[in-house]
Formats: C-alpha cells, sequence, structure tokens
C-alpha cells in the first residue's frame, strides 16, 4: 500500500496506542479512539492497566486489522466500540 492509498489522514508511521491484548494475545480491536489531542487508540475493548499499554504505527494496526481502514474518518473526539468483531461499529463522541 502506498501513501496516496493509506486510508488514514495520519502518515502510516503514526505512533499510536494498542493493548498487550491486541498485540500480544490476538484479541480483536473492539475499542478505537480518535482523542481530541489526536492519538489514535485501537483496543480490546477490556479493562486495562498502565503496564498493558503498547505503541505501535498506524501501518501495523492496519497489518492486524485492515477492517481498521473503516474508522480512518473518525473525527477527534470520536469513538467506535463493537461487541464483536462481526458486530457493527458504534460511533460515539466523548463528553469531554
Amino acid at each position: 500500500m502506498n501513501s496516496s492509498e493509506f486510508p488514514f489522514a495520519d502518515a502510516p508511521n503514526t505512533a499510536c496506542f494498542t493493548c498487550c491484548h491486541v498485540l500480544e494475545e490476538n484479541k480483536p480491536i473492539l475499542y478505537v479512539s480518535h482523542d481530541k489531542d489526536g492519538y489514535w487508540q485501537f483496543l480490546c475493548g477490556g479493562s486495562h492497566k498502565e503496564e498493558d499499554a503498547r505503541v505501535v504505527s498506524l501501518a501495523s494496526i492496519l497489518s492486524i486489522d485492515e477492517k481498521m481502514s473503516d474508522l480512518a474518518e473518525l473525527d477527534y473526539g470520536e469513538y467506535a466500540e463493537a461487541e464483536s468483531e462481526t458486530s457493527d461499529w458504534t460511533v460515539r463522541c466523548k463528553n469531554k
């Protein structure tokens, strides 16, 4: 995939947060957040401790799950949740 095909407005090497459950346990990504400060989070949807956090590139997230490109248009302050890998995404705006 070249940069003209990359679905996110951010560069492929943009750092984003994920969790050890997604990276090391192959759990599905069920929570995606595009924070007001511009950071992206791609998490399993479960409970997390600080030590569960991992930093990867946006390109790495797409290599884990190419369907994340469907959420590339999330605006700052929006997040999306799904109940399972096959569920539809529900997009909401964070209150603060």
